[in-house]
C-alpha cells in the first residue's frame, strides 16, 4: 500500500520534473505534438485538471462500495478533451502555473485525508485496492509518465 508520504513525495517530484523539463523547451515546443499525439500544453492542461478533480474523485470513492468501479458510465476521453479545451486559451506560463497550483492543492488534500479513507479498498479501473494505491497508480504515476512523455522528443509525429 502506498503511504501518505510516498504520495506527497511523488506529487512533489512530478512538479519538480515538470518545472525542470519545461524550462528546457525550445521556441514553439509547447505546441509540438509528441508520440501520444498530444502537445506538452495539452498534457499539462490534462494533468492540472486531473489534480483539481482528485477531491471529487475521493468523495466518489468514499461513498462507493468496494466492488463498484466508480468509472462506470464515465467517458474518460471526453473528460480529457473537455479538460484540455477549458484551458486552451491559456499561454504556457499560465498552464504551468495552474498545474503547479493544482498539484499544491492535491498535496494539501492528501495531507488532510483520514487514514481510514486512504486505506479503504475501492475499485477504480481495477479490482478493489487501497485508495492510496489508486492515487499512486492513477494520479501520481500517471502524472510522472505524462511529464516525461511531454519532454520526449523521440517518436513525435
Amino acid at each position: 500500500m502506498a503511504t501518505r508520504e510516498e504520495l506527497i513525495q511523488g506529487f512533489e517530484f512530478t512538479v519538480q520534473q515538470a518545472k525542470r523539463t519545461t524550462s528546457l523547451y525550445a521556441e514553439g515546443e509547447w505546441d509540438a505534438a509528441r508520440a501520444s499525439g498530444w502537445t506538452p500544453k495539452q498534457v499539462y492542461c490534462h494533468l492540472a485538471t486531473l489534480a483539481l478533480a482528485v477531491p471529487q474523485l475521493a468523495q466518489g470513492l468514499e461513498g462507493a462500495s468496494e466492488s463498484t468501479d466508480i468509472t462506470q458510465g464515465i467517458d474518460i476521453n471526453q473528460m480529457n478533451d473537455q479538460a484540455v479545451a477549458a484551458m486552451a486559451g491559456m499561454d504556457p506560463t499560465q498552464v504551468l502555473l495552474a498545474f503547479e497550483a493544482n498539484y499544491g492543492k492535491l498535496i494539501e488534500f492528501v495531507k488532510a485525508m483520514p487514514d481510514d479513507q486512504l486505506q479503504a479498498k475501492r475499485s477504480f479501473l481495477s479490482d478493489p485496492i487501497p485508495v492510496s494505491d489508486i492515487l499512486a497508480n492513477s494520479i501520481m504515476l500517471h502524472g510522472i509518465h505524462h511529464v516525461y512523455e511531454a519532454s520526449a522528443r523521440f517518436g513525435a509525429p
